[in-house]
């Protein structure tokens, strides 16, 4: 959810929405709604959106706590998305599941829906509490390990939410119109995925170079790379530079490398909510 100023009230709020390639680290798709709005209506935004794309069939969309319903799960099968849904505890589909099972949801012949089928999976993470995930993926060779290890691939997507509202300042907007507002949040979308491009090809390079001896291994520094591209992309656009610009980012971002550190793990900090201060006193977005 993010807030910006609006010249006839003090503060309005809005509802910022991606779809998000965990593996090339790509913003596919990315919507801003009215305050209130719903998830799932910008979820099922982002799903039309892949369909006009076409780019959706060898994908599996894995979608949070909050997002299941009937409808949803039905359309997703209706139109072929491959997906993997949370299911909130007190559903009565995850009260029934005990490890793996495949049961059906009623159909209404009122509505016209039919029974479809639907796959319900019991998960343990590591601190003994269980979770349950619903899919229309029914092969058995997928086991109850593959399914939690595929759900815990939607993880790069809170950093990237993250990356949004820290590192280029998303929710802080500098304009007081609904058009500005706009301009600013896409205009930072595509700078998250120029950042992204320029990280992945230097990463490449890295990988090609690095020798098998070497201790440690190594990635582009993510926050070197957006905060250039924060400053060279408007100069770019403003013709203060030319292209050469971006050649130049590439090859400071092969100097400035951060260690690889797998298997970090982070405790939740459950902090109380700061209130707002008003949009002049903070950093912008862009």
């Amino acid at each position: 959810m993010f807030g910006y100023p609006d010249p006839s009230r003090r503060f309005t709020m809005g509802l910022g929405s991606i779809v998000y390639d965990v593996l090339d680290d790509y913003i596919v798709h990315a919507s801003f709604q009215r305050y209130l709005a719903s998830e799932r209506s910008a979820a099922l935004e982002h799903l039309h959106n892949l369909e006009d794309l076409n780019i959706y069939q060898n994908s599996v969309i894995i979608f949070d706590r909050g997002y299941y319903s009937e409808d949803m799960f039905r359309y997703c099968v209706e139109h072929q998305h491959l997906c993997l849904m949370r299911l909130k505890q007190n559903y009565n589909i995850a009260k029934k599941c005990f490890g793996d099972i495949i049961t059906v949801l009623p159909g209404n012949t009122k509505d016209g829906t039919e029974n479809i089928k639907i796959r319900v999976i019991e998960v343990t993470l590591g601190d003994g509490t269980k979770e349950y995930l619903a899919t229309n993926l029914f092969d058995s060779h997928i086991s109850q390990k593959m399914f939690r290890e595929l759900y815990f691939y939607r993880w790069p997507v809170e950093t990237k939410y993250k990356e949004l509202k820290s590192r280029l300042a998303i929710e802080e907007f500098s304009g007081a119109t609904t058009t500005s507002v706009l301009q600013e949040f896409y205009i930072n979308v595509l700078l998250s995925n120029l950042s992204s491009l320029i990280k992945n090809q230097v990463d490449e390079e890295i990988q090609i170079t690095a020798k098998s001896t070497n201790k440690y291994r190594y990635q582009a520094n993510r926050a070197f790379i957006i905060g250039r591209i924060k400053t060279i992309v408007p100069k770019i656009l403003c013709n203060l530079f030319d292209l050469s610009a971006i050649d130049r980012l590439y090859k400071e971002s092969l100097r400035c490398r951060s260690q690889i550190m797998p298997g970090r793990t982070f405790r939740r900090k459950k902090n109380k909510a700061i209130g707002r201060t008003h949009f002049n006193n903070k950093k912008v977005a862009f």
